[in-house]
């Protein structure tokens, strides 16, 4: 388990444990108190005019209007209190029902935290009892890690396991020490690190021969080390050990996310009747120069490869383009990119390739994404290039039919409204994986309301008239 995933298991349990201390519901007490007290004013109200009435001050009539004004009144409050309550509980029990069917999915599904307003809502205990089961499942998911990490700790040798593109999916100490910790930190390519002909040819050997194989690999310092060189079998890449003797002194920890091994399903062919869990998708998304689809440039894709509710982080791009233009400060306020970080970027046409590789077979995903594919199709047209027009799911479109009440439906309300974290925000790759983890949570409820095919999903996007009208005004 990561330090990540450490942290966020004793926020819950840690949460949980304050939660038993402090108040629970109240909210609906607190309401059923008022009314009593409403009413007991309104008797007190209704005894003085009453006792005016008797001592002739005032008028039967008037007592009759003034008796029927006070009780409009307090049936009419104590109705919109009754709505909201009940309007934020049922909006806070279906956040929940959600997450909670996410969480029985999904090993790494974490409870959304408490919006602000709902600490005396009676779904409080139930807040803390589901934040309590994932702590539990966070625990239980950390033995293996903790064994492996005792294990892997006591090698003296340097190890560091890559994915068949060359990606770090686990590290130990001993090596960062001898590659570089920046070099070679999980997620990172070992050929920042490594001469990419060396080690390839190594991982060849090691997969045709199916054996371990020595190997002189050599750095981009221009030393080289020896090495074995293993593959990892069915997951793809190899596991790369150094001797010892190449070894200095070097602490036991291991870094690792070995989950970058695993390769999404074959996409297979997209037709309306697919089930969107089995649906292959590509989330996507773009920062741009402006939003003026007819004469803006894209500066930076992220994209990340989904295969119904599961996504595949080492399936993604994260490329900064080139535009060949300048970028306007009142665009580099949003997203943080400036004409020096583009400026060695490749162009467009040097990224299109792993675009449509990583699109091929998959419909594209976005919030949004009416303006997305809109820009990269003038790319493309810039280019000379051919845009596939892919089959598009909007995520905009999906929430604001799902719940026509809601009014934030920026991604960073749709993250909030389902528990999701914001990281990365404003950046194409960062907003890819919040938009792709508010997919797998809506989906859930939108098979709970029957949306369960590809165009399901479609028909429901469209019921969201405003959003779509708005859409094509803007020409998306």
């Amino acid at each position: 388990m990561s330090s990540e995933e450490e942290r966020r298991g004793n926020d819950t349990a840690d949460g949980q444990a304050d939660g038993a201390r402090g108040p629970t519901g109240t909210r609906f007490k607190a309401l059923i108190l008022s009314m009593l007290a409403l009413s007991a004013l309104a008797s007190i109200a209704l005894v003085a005019v009453l006792t005016l009435t008797a001592t002739g001050i005032l008028a039967a009539t008037q007592l009759l209007w003034i008796a029927a004004a006070a009780l409009a009144v307090i049936a009419a409050g104590a109705l919109i209190a009754a709505a909201k309550t009940t309007d934020e509980l049922f909006r806070a029990l279906e956040r929940l029902r959600g997450a909670m069917v996410v969480l029985t999915g999904s090993e790494n599904a974490v409870p959304p935290r408490r919006e602000a307003g709902e600490e005396g809502l009676e779904v409080d205990r139930l807040h803390w009892a589901l934040s309590g089961l994932a702590a539990r499942y966070a625990r239980e998911r950390a033995v293996p890690d903790e064994r492996m990490r005792a294990v892997l700790g006591a090698i003296s040798e340097g190890v560091v396991v890559v994915t068949q593109a060359g990606q770090v999916s686990l590290v130990n100490q001993a090596a960062m020490q001898l590659l570089g910790a920046e070099r070679v930190k999980v997620g990172t390519s070992v050929f920042a690190a490594l001469e990419r002909e060396s080690l390839t040819q190594a991982m060849e050997r090691a997969e045709a021969e199916g054996r371990r194989v020595e190997a002189g690999l050599k750095t981009l310092d221009g030393e080289t080390v020896d090495a074995i060189v293993s593959s990892f079998g069915k997951h793809g890449g190899a596991v790369i050990c150094f001797s010892a003797e190449e070894m200095a002194e070097h602490g036991a920890e291991i870094y690792h996310d070995l989950a970058l091994h695993d390769r999404p399903p074959p996409a297979g062919e997209i037709h309306p009747d697919r089930r969107l869990d089995e649906l292959p998708m590509l989330v996507l998304d773009t920062e741009t120069t402006g939003l003026d689809v007819t004469r803006e440039r894209v500066i930076s894709i992220g994209a990340v490869r989904l295969h119904g509710p599961r996504a595949y982080p080492a399936h993604s791009m994260d490329r900064l383009i080139n535009p060949g233009t300048s970028i306007p400060p009142r665009s580099t306020v949003i997203h943080g990119i400036t004409d020096e970080m583009v400026a060695d970027a490749q162009s467009f046409p040097e990224v299109y390739a792993e675009l449509r590789e990583l699109l091929e077979g998959c419909v594209l995903v976005g919030h949004n994404i009416a303006f997305d594919q809109a820009m990269l199709r003038r790319e493309c047209e810039l280019a000379g290039l051919d845009w596939p027009e892919p089959t598009l799911l909007d995520t905009l479109l999906l929430a604001g039919a799902l719940d026509p009440s809601m009014t934030d439906l920026r991604l960073e309300g749709l993250a909030a409204a389902f528990g999701v974290d914001i990281h990365g925000r404003h950046t194409a790759l960062g907003d890819c994986l919040v938009t792709a983890e508010i997919l797998t949570r809506m989906l859930p409820r939108l098979e709970d309301i029957g949306v369960v095919t590809l165009a399901d999903a479609q028909t429901h996007g469209e019921q969201a008239k405003h959003l779509v009208r708005a859409q094509k005004d803007s020409g998306w």
